[in-house]
């Protein structure tokens, strides 16, 4: 994102592509001239033929559970994203590093991007730019960013990508990013009839290799109406979009996509008010356009959305404050971005697919924080993550939007934005909810207070006056705690909460909300009740001291699990004594890594090896020590090993595989069998998505899938139980009234992990995980956004996008 100040008072914005490097705390000093695209430029080819494009139809906007995705940085953190209910992410490939010569193809990043997808079921929007140095345009050679001197030699390489990729089922192809500004153009002025061209090159090549995949383009950004033909280093969002049409591109696309940022403005200011072009909905002037070419039946992604924090407020006052509308809380960022989705699927039924940009650069090693530009972007580990998982997971059922920027003489009456619980239930243990609504009354008659009337089990109620403790009466965020004491009782006890916002007298008029229940549950972890299948396992477990839970009193039982983690658990349960060499086994496990001991000590029983030095990101030391990646997800089929390894089984052999999908060459193969072999393990009936059915009907493992807690708590529970010296059975603990599960059943249903999973051809082309922990630290803030009744409620490696 770059500031260019305009004649008459026009602030131009754009968000820049991450190939080219901002150094931490730059600013742009004034406009800067593009050299015209030169006379000599090469004749573009001759339109190809274009295959029919498939009609479509505009998304439902009454289901608000369409399109959640990620822009990405990390390929480990897609089961994160996953969880929040966010099923697309974006990653860049750059076509240099793929195609680094004519007719030679290196797909180490598309395969790595797509095992990783397909593991979490995601689909993967796929930006592809940056041209190889042999392919560049004479003019802008010297930069990556240049359009191809020949728009069939992009053709050529797209084609071969989706041929290479088309049996993942998981890829749609963004074409280039924002080439309406120069820097993504080679320095060169932006041309819509260049890029047309490069999207004739690309269309037929991706369509006749899959298809099934969807072309998306432009990626054009908001900068603004800029005078025609000014040389200026971008061009108006909406003339290029005209020019895009004008110079007959609109055959090359089944999807328009568009980067709509927020920048100063709320989510519903309306872009026709003077002096706020730069909005969110800018989007509804692009669409416009569509309409008036014809292009109606087409959707809009918004393929990079989204609001930045200012450094101070997100606790960095050390960072500089770049030259950009970094004016908001980490707060008033989730809270946009929720509007936002929710305005969207309340007005427009042609908005498709919507990626928050960006999710996790400020976890990404390659870049330089805390002060990274774009780490203020990032949803990771913030307020937003827990908002947008609420958002996903309880969406409000209409939702009415705050006043634009646009005088109104009308006195409106008082709106509940959202309403924001810490935790949705609490074990048995009770604890502190906290209850944070953000109230609205933007004209003459503010809020005058925010109540919430609590009625407790035993119907007994009590009045709370909330606190104001963020903005202001006209727009805040008002807040309260209230103690919720242990379960006495061995049944839920249900806390329920009415808010009412109260504007000022006169006409104090009222905005209620509905009713929201909080249970204290009678179970440890409340996320895992006596009639959860893996109950008796996790009491088990959680008994013998084998696992804990979260400060919140959640287990989060279809979490995935880290591999030091798991070896923890495995440590434990085996009853093995520490081991604390002096010197570290591995690189990345040394003595003050909380895990070092457990891992220590699996590494002295054998259970555990790890991945030789050299790799990305793995510099070798002088005693070249392998890395042992302890925040890396673990996998079924990692699962089996670890744990056939601990209890020393021999490896199975039997006639014929046990599953379809674990054959005698699969690296796994003899511990998934002893497994089996075991009873620790059973599998998925064939016949669903991509898992036919044999003529032996054989189930499949899914042997790269991650594996969950409460999975690994059963296996070990069963590996201990089976073992051939007999040991006292283990007590599990119930709560009153409830009859705990007595015996073991089989894995959960399909629905817990991915139905495909990809070809992992070596271990040792797993991909590093951020350095954070895999599963969050606490439970994500339930965010319930009240609708008023009465006027109540880059891929893999250092690209980005």
């Amino acid at each position: 994102m770059r500031k260019v100040l305009l004649p008459l008072g026009v602030v131009l914005l754009g968000l820049i592509a991450l190939t080219v490097v901002i150094p931490p705390g730059s600013r742009a000093t004034g406009i800067r001239a593009i050299p015209p695209t030169p006379a000599g430029a090469p004749v573009r080819p001759p339109m190809p033929t274009v295959p029919p494009r498939p009609a479509f139809s505009v998304l439902d906007a009454g289901n608000p559970n369409v399109g959640y995705g990620f822009t990405m940085a990390l390929l480990g953190d897609n089961s994160r994203a996953a969880s929040l209910g966010f099923q697309h992410v974006m990653y860049t490939l750059g076509w240099d590093t793929a195609n680094p010569s004519r007719g030679v193809y290196q797909w180490g990043d598309a395969d790595n991007i797509a095992n990783a997808a397909a593991a979490t079921g995601q689909r993967v929007l796929l930006r592809v730019m940056l041209t190889p140095a042999w392919a560049r345009l004479a003019a802008c050679s010297g930069s990556n960013t240049c359009p191809p001197g020949d728009p069939s030699d992009f053709g050529t390489f797209m084609g071969a990508l989706a041929a290479h990729l088309y049996s993942y089922h998981l890829f749609d192809y963004e074409i280039w990013n924002e080439p309406n500004v120069s820097d993504n153009w080679g320095g060169l002025t932006p041309d819509p009839v260049g890029y047309v061209g490069l999207l004739r090159a690309a269309y037929p090549q991706v369509k006749a290799a899959d298809p099934g995949a969807l072309v998306v383009g432009p990626a054009v950004t908001t900068v603004g109406d800029l005078p025609p033909n000014a040389p200026y280093s971008a061009m108006g969002d909406l003339a290029y979009l005209n020019g895009i049409y004008d110079a007959g591109g609109a055959p090359y696309f089944d999807v328009l996509s568009d980067h709509p940022y927020g920048f100063g403005d709320a989510p519903e200011v309306d872009p026709r008010t003077p002096g706020h072009p730069l909005v969110f909905r800018r989007v509804e002037l692009h669409r416009e356009i569509m309409v008036a070419h014809g292009d109606a039946a087409k959707p809009i992604w918004a393929t990079e959305m989204g609001w930045a924090m200012d450094p101070a407020l997100a606790g960095h006052p050390e960072c500089p404050r770049p030259d950009w509308y970094f004016i908001w809380s980490p707060q008033q960022q989730a809270d946009f971005l929720v509007r936002a989705f929710q305005w969207a699927r309340s007005r427009w039924s042609w908005m498709g697919a919507m990626f928050v940009f960006n999710y996790d650069f400020n976890q990404a090693p390659w870049y330089p924080h805390p002060c990274f530009v774009f780490d203020w972007f990032s949803v990771y580990g913030n307020p937003a993550e827990s908002a947008l998982y609420s958002q996903t997971h309880y969406p409000p059922p209409t939702y009415t939007p705050l006043p634009t920027a646009t005088p109104t003489p009308v006195d409106g009456p008082p709106q509940l934005v959202s309403i924001t619980f810490n935790q949705p239930a609490f074990n048995r243990n009770g604890g502190t909810v906290t209850l944070d609504v953000v109230a609205a009354d933007e004209d003459d008659t503010p809020i005058d207070s925010v109540q919430a009337v609590l009625t407790y089990p035993d119907n007994s109620t009590q009045l709370f006056y909330l606190t104001l403790v963020a903005g202001t009466p006209q727009y805040g965020t008002w807040h309260m705690e209230q103690t919720l004491p242990p379960n006495s009782s061995g049944a839920d006890e249900v806390y329920q909460f009415v808010i009412t916002a109260i504007e000022a007298y006169p006409p104090r008029r009222t905005a209620v909300s509905d009713t929201y229940q909080i249970p204290v549950t009678p179970w440890r972890f409340w996320d895992v009740p006596g009639s959860f299948w893996a109950y008796p396992f996790v009491e088990w477990m959680a008994n013998n001291g084998y696992v804990s839970g979260y400060a919140n009193g959640s287990f989060h039982p279809n979490s995935s699990t880290t591999r030091a983690q798991l070896t923890k658990m495995l440590v434990l349960a085996e009853g093995w004594p520490p081991d604390n060499p002096p010197d570290p086994t591995f690189a990345d496990v040394p003595p003050t890594q909380p895990f070092y001991s457990f891992i220590e000590t699996a590494y002295a029983h054998g259970i555990i090896s790890g991945y030789a030095c050299g790799g990305p990101n793995e510099p070798c030391d002088p005693l070249n020590r392998p890395y042992f990646r302890p925040n890396n997800t673990v996998t079924r089929g990692q699962l089996s090993k670890m744990i056939s390894s601990a209890e020393g089984w021999p490896p199975g052999n039997p006639p014929s595989p046990t599953f379809a999908d674990v054959g005698v060459s699969n690296p796994f193969y003899g511990f998934v069998e002893a497994a089996y072999g075991h009873g620790i393990i059973s599998g998925y009936a064939c016949g669903g998505p991509n898992e036919p059915c044999d003529p032996q009907n054989r189930p499949y493992f899914r042997p790269y899938n991650s594996a969950t807690r409460a999975q690994l708590s059963k296996m070990i529970y069963t590996a201990v139980q089976n073992r051939p010296t007999p040991t006292p059975t283990p007590t599990i603990t119930a709560v009153p009234s409830e009859t705990p599960v007595a015996t073991a059943t089989a894995l959960p249903t399909a629905t817990d992990t991915p139905t495909a999973e990809p070809t992992v051809t070596t271990a040792a082309t797993e991909t590093p995980l951020p350095t954070a922990t895999d599963i969050p630290t606490a439970e994500p803030t339930v965010t319930v956004t009240a609708t008023p009744a009465q006027g109540a409620p880059s891929g893999k490696g250092k690209r980005a996008p």
